[in-house]
């Protein structure tokens, strides 16, 4: 629930969010007095829910599945769109209790290629960091914060700013800062100019004009040309890393930075750049599927030349 653009939220729109924030007080104190595993069990519950009675959204995730997955059967692709929707709840059960949980998370945490943080950090230069909505890519920025790599996280607020709120606590409690999109590119550049690592997550439909089509799943995918841009005229690494969700853990792992090449333009490195990003987070979700977010419409915005076909 969302006021229409440029309008001011109504009094029963205000009186709504506020009650939704209330209704995530409560649940987060009722979850407190049950076990992890309940827990965890409740939030794959409400995502299997969600799945039931969002007619909508369960369409978006079979027809994705179904396209990126040619041949698969029906059954197969079903019970992954529901492993999907399951995820996605058990993903907010654990960002509502990571700062309590933060040690535990931490031990149920293998982390590769930490090595590779440290040469996209050496010398003390800024850095992008790029994930998509993979495994828990919230509990990626914490867990660096808690390491000692601070991050500046460039996120598009949530419609309820009272959640929103709630949320941004979370994601600033360990050092981390939060970054609207709307003021974003001023705040990356100033980030980066600082020394400072950024984290941004690319993988939503990119609808708004200057975007950029990449392959992803061999479909044309409008994407932000944002972080490319900036790091090729800014000449910094970006740093994929993707949360692996195993064991009841995670197992984050840190890609070799891709870094912008001398004998490329700005614009050809831009795309080289968000081309390999695309191409890792690919590699990532066709290891584990059901841990993306494939309710996401993400091939909405066709090229061109296909909106033209009609």
């Amino acid at each position: 629930m969302k006021p229409r653009h440029g309008k001011e939220p109504s009094l029963a729109m205000m009186i709504f969010w506020r009650m939704e924030h209330l209704v995530l007080l409560a649940v987060k104190a009722l979850l407190l007095c049950l076990p992890w595993k309940t827990r965890i069990a409740f939030g794959k519950m409400v995502g299997r829910a969600i799945y039931a009675m969002d007619a909508k959204h369960r369409g978006v995730s079979a027809a994705n599945l179904s396209s990126a997955f040619p041949g698969m059967e029906k059954e197969k692709t079903q019970e992954l769109s529901i492993r999907s929707f399951e995820n996605i709840g058990k993903l907010m059960v654990e960002v509502i209790f990571m700062k309590r949980r933060e040690k535990t998370l931490i031990s149920s945490t293998a982390i590769e290629g930490w090595e590779n943080l440290h040469e996209a950090s050496r010398d003390g230069r800024g850095y992008l960091l790029v994930s998509g909505h993979f495994g828990n890519w919230e509990w990626v920025a914490f867990l660096q914060s808690s390491l000692g790599f601070p991050l500046e996280m460039v996120t598009r607020p949530l419609d309820n700013p009272y959640v929103e709120g709630f949320l941004k606590k979370i994601r600033e409690a360990k050092g981390n800062r939060v970054v609207y999109k709307r003021n974003a590119v001023r705040e990356m550049v100033k980030a980066l100019k600082a020394s400072k690592g950024v984290a941004f997550v690319f993988d939503q439909n990119f609808g708004e004009e200057g975007g950029v089509f990449v392959p992803f799943f061999d479909r044309p995918a409008a994407t932000t040309p944002v972080f490319g841009r900036i790091a090729a005229r800014m000449d910094v690494p970006v740093l994929p890393v993707m949360a692996y969700p195993e064991n009841g853990g995670y197992r984050v792992v840190y890609g070799k930075p891709i870094v912008p090449r001398k004998e490329l333009s700005v614009e050809e490195n831009s795309m080289m750049i968000i081309r390999e990003s695309t191409l890792r987070l690919e590699e990532a979700v066709r290891k584990n599927p059901w841990a993306w977010f494939w309710m996401h419409d993400r091939w909405r915005t066709k090229p061109p030349a296909e909106s033209h076909d009609g």
